[in-house]
């Protein structure tokens, strides 16, 4: 089979979550941090008895921009001797918009200290802990760099994570917008299982717009059949 080539796109992702404060004196003290409770709640709500994937988000205080946090996380990850993903981005929740670093890739919580440990040594001041809360819905906003495998009829696998696919939609979409075409796209039956975040990148003077979809064992043919249902919407 032929090896297809990786395209490096840099550009972000929005999507909503149920998140909750993390307590425990195993943490670093006087640091907020936030669990997605139901990732991809999209698909994993719909498929009880699956093992659903760690999510955390270091809370941040202070101005803090992308290039910033990829500088520190490249030091920790050097520093770590454990394997995790990082990306920056916001999250806002109640009438709090606070910079994060979203962590996954973790196999449990044990590293989680250290890993707050390893950026704090690099100058990365962690917000105190908003309030107690759990189950409460957040938007979170992250800037990414993506790894796209292009496989043709303008769909894309993830080329550093499994089950993730891409396609393209024709227009800029709100996200109100977007959440409704998600809900009628789930009407159709022949299509189930599947958890949709909005994505886009920046290409020449402009920016492309896509749809993320999740899905464990995710094939070329359920990724096009979600892609076309989602275009006879949109159109």
């Amino acid at each position: 089979m032929e090896k297809l080539p990786v395209i490096e796109k840099f550009g972000g992702l929005i999507k909503e979550e149920l998140l909750s404060c993390l307590e425990d004196e195993n943490l670093l003290p006087d640091a907020c941090l936030l669990e997605a409770i139901a990732p991809f709640s999209g698909y994993y709500n719909d498929v009880p008895g699956v093992h659903r994937p760690l999510y955390l988000f270091l809370v941040l205080e202070g101005n803090y921009t992308a290039d910033i946090i990829t500088r520190a996380t490249e030091k920790v990850r050097s520093r770590a001797g454990f394997s995790f993903d990082a990306a920056f981005g916001r999250v806002a929740l109640f009438e709090h918009d606070c910079p994060v670093i979203r962590i996954r890739g973790l196999k449990n919580f044990d590293k989680i200290k250290a890993l707050q440990m390893l950026y704090l040594a690099e100058g990365i001041e962690y917000r105190k802990k908003i309030r107690s809360f759990t189950n409460e819905k957040g938007m979170i906003t992250l800037s990414k760099q993506f790894y796209f495998k292009d496989i043709g009829d303008g769909l894309f696998f993830d080329h550093e994570q499994a089950h993730h696919g891409y396609f393209h939609i024709p227009r800029f979409l709100d996200f109100e917008t977007f959440r409704a075409v998600t809900k009628e796209a789930k009407y159709d039956t022949s299509i189930l299982y599947f958890d949709a975040a909005y994505a886009w990148y920046f290409e020449g003077h402009g920016v492309k717009d896509m749809i993320r979809i999740y899905r464990e064992n995710l094939t070329t043919e359920k990724l096009l059949a979600i892609k076309n249902r989602y275009l006879s919407i949109i159109k």
